[in-house]
């Protein structure tokens, strides 16, 4: 899949409109509100099912639908999206109730609603919109603040824990706005911590929109490093967040000799994989490298836990991405390297497929994978960087009689050279 995180289908350059709009409102739950108006519109021959399940009925001017189509005609409709966020306001699922209940109408002018309506026309799959408003409002509400990673790479996490895996139960502890769960095909339970209330609250708006149970569903608003509960899981995936807070009592894990948060918070990941669990998560880079995380390494090793790691830019902010795929349940002793080329910014999903089928199949490809042996990790000190392992400089194989013949040939050029030097010089006897 190939995304462009600046415009959207109909080429609507959706950081400029976001921009435009200064963030003074939340774009998310008007991409909902369509969602509920274009459920309801299907619905319409048994709207107490429909009613039974959201909470609401709109009236047919409240419809986020018949309000755009007015909004064409340049009709006024400011007054009607009011009328609509305060029949959810009031809805009698407690769910749509929390997501309006702190929207503040007063923000909400028309030249604000003018590029709201813009966006959510912009693009006709409601997930594609969400991922782009979502990583938008994001990214520029704290420059500072890292974009973790983008959302192509997110569903290829996804695509990894499914690959000849089944996926029951689910564990995200670090979750932001529930994309990686959203984009499994198939399971039974996930249970995920949100930092953020408003990434919360976004995550419950991604389920409705992905129609998924909430009852499948355990979303605690809490942050955590270490999860002191005895849960076991089938499926574990991660995007830590990207400054984890520090936790003064590590004992838990003081065989590894470390007190790097990241480390600890891998660990505890482990901790909660299950006798044939996998784990796929976005890990530092210094985890593959730096003398902290050596114990960690060797672990990973020894109990062949270690499955995959693949290593490329995010392109954005030329940040690297790392992804570690572990897995109790391997097959193999061995272990997959990818390192994928430096990207252009927005197209970081155009080698996930490639990347899917190669661990799928286990197969080297050159300058892109390699299958590394345990004795030559070892050798290397455990070191895990792909760029140690997948060699991406291009050559040519040649018979070797080739390449004496060429020499040969250079070491004529070479001596006739050296004899038109001494001529010019008159060092000839």
């Amino acid at each position: 899949m190939r995304i462009n995180i600046r415009t959207t289908s109909h080429g609507i350059d959706i950081i400029k409109k976001i921009e435009h709009i200064d963030l003074k409102v939340d774009i998310i739950p008007f991409i909902t509100m369509k969602y509920l108006s274009q459920k309801q519109t299907e619905q319409e021959d048994n709207l107490s099912a429909f009613q039974d399940k959201y909470g609401i009925i709109f009236r047919d001017y409240e419809l986020l639908t018949n309000i755009i189509k007015k909004h064409k005609k340049e009709e006024p409709v400011l007054s009607d999206v009011k009328s609509a966020l305060n029949v959810l306001k009031n809805s009698t699922n407690q769910v749509i109730k929390e997501i309006y209940s702190n929207i503040d109408e007063e923000k909400i002018t028309t030249e604000i609603l003018d590029d709201i309506i813009e966006i959510l026309e912009s693009e006709d799959d409601y997930n594609e919109l969400y991922e782009h408003v979502n990583f938008t409002q994001t990214a520029l509400k704290d420059e500072k603040n890292d974009p973790r990673i983008i959302p192509p790479t997110i569903k290829l996490l996804s695509r990894l824990a499914s690959t000849n895996h089944k996926t029951n139960n689910i564990y995200n502890p670090s979750s932001k706005d529930a994309i990686a769960i959203t984009a499994l095909e198939k399971f039974e339970h996930a249970t995920l911590y949100v930092k953020s209330e408003e990434d919360y609250i976004h995550a419950k708006q991604n389920f409705i929109i992905n129609d998924i149970p909430l009852d499948k569903i355990t979303l605690i608003n809490q942050e955590i490093l270490v999860d002191e509960s005895n849960e076991k899981y089938d499926t574990i995936i991660s995007v830590p967040y990207p400054r984890i807070r520090r936790k003064k009592n590590m004992e838990k894990y003081s065989e590894f000799e470390t007190t790097n948060p990241n480390i600890i918070y891998l660990l505890n990941l482990i901790d909660h994989m299950d006798e044939d669990g996998k784990i796929v998560t976005v890990s530092k880079q210094d985890l593959l490298v730096k003398k902290d995380a050596y114990k960690l390494r060797k672990y990973l090793i020894e109990q062949n836990l270690l499955d995959m790691v693949i290593d490329y830019e995010s392109g954005f902010r030329t940040r690297d991405i790392t992804i570690l795929v572990l897995n109790n349940n391997k097959k193999t002793d061995d272990f997959m390297f990818i390192k994928v080329p430096t990207l252009l910014p927005g197209f970081s999903g155009m080698f996930d497929k490639n990347i899917q089928e190669l661990y799928e199949k286990r197969e080297v490809e050159p300058t892109f994978s390699n299958i590394i042996k345990k004795d030559e990790i070892i050798k290397n000190e455990y070191n895990l960087n792909p760029k140690r392992y997948v060699y991406t400089l291009e050559y040519e194989e040649k018979p070797i009689k080739d390449i004496i013949n060429k020499q040969n040939e250079y070491a004529k050029e070479i001596k006739n050279l050296d004899e038109e030097i001494e001529q010019l010089l008159g060092l000839e006897e």
